[in-house]
């Protein structure tokens, strides 16, 4: 979070941010365990990704080529006119 708010004038990256960083480092760390950067083997080795550590949680590759990891569950509070508070309640783990 540091070196993005020194990249872009002290904004606190969104979930879209973090996101996108860990599809970008997903397909960096395929590239470094392909064999070759050919378009099959890139494919082979992002099917493989298993228990990548992202910024926004532990992401592996179902049999279907589908994302899976957990999911964080927030409840917005109104504590003021037009201002809402985020209050953590769960996580929930994909089924294995």
């Amino acid at each position: 979070m540091k070196n993005y708010g020194s990249k872009f004038e002290g904004k606190v990256p969104d979930g879209l941010a973090a996101l996108g960083y860990d599809a970008a480092m997903v397909l960096a760390d395929s590239m470094k365990r392909s064999k070759s950067l050919k378009g099959t083997d890139l494919r082979d080795a992002i099917a493989a990704t298993s228990d990548y550590a992202g910024v926004t949680g532990v992401i592996s590759i179902d049999k279907n080529r589908d994302a899976t990891k957990s999911a964080v569950m927030v409840e917005m509070k109104k504590v003021g006119e037009g201002q809402f508070a985020p209050r953590y309640v769960t996580t929930i783990e994909p089924k294995k």
